[in-house]
């Protein structure tokens, strides 16, 4: 009796840590976000900043198939002065562990209008240097 007592406590801390571990479908959205306005921040033109973030849209990226998430964000840039709204749209190569304890993503590809960097297919988009750049951004961002 005694035994059974003692395994209770531990079967329902078991428990309660692996619920509290998992990472849900909004939550990696969310980190994929931050990436993409990371990214996405490396390349606006000079003097201007991310001022207001319109809307987010998220979706399993089409033609990729599993396993590759597509973010878009949709900011308003200025300068002071002058407001743009653009649009960021992100392809992230992503995984969830199993029961969803982890998920891990890489950014596979950047559209700014019609400017894209990262990866198509195997290949770089830009300047090596430009990819370091970027990757390294949206890494620090989805892990803050």
């Amino acid at each position: 009796m005694i035994s059974k007592i003692k395994t209770i406590p531990l079967l329902l801390l078991a428990v309660s840590v692996s619920l509290t571990g998992c990472v849900s479908r909004e939550q990696a959205d969310a980190r994929l976000a931050r990436g993409c306005l990371a990214g996405a921040e490396i390349f606006i033109e000079d003097g201007f900043k991310i001022g207001e973030i319109r809307d987010k849209t998220y979706r399993d990226a089409p033609g990729l198939g599993k396993g590759y998430r597509e973010v878009t964000v949709k900011v308003l840039e200025t300068d002071g002065w002058y407001e743009n709204e653009t649009d960021y749209q992100c392809i992230f190569a992503e995984e969830f562990s199993i029961g969803h304890l982890s998920h891990k993503a890489s950014l596979y590809q950047l559209r700014i209008g019609e400017k894209v960097y990262g990866k198509e297919g195997d290949k770089i988009l830009g300047s090596f240097q430009d990819h370091l750049k970027l990757t390294e951004a949206v890494d620090q961002a989805m892990n803050r």
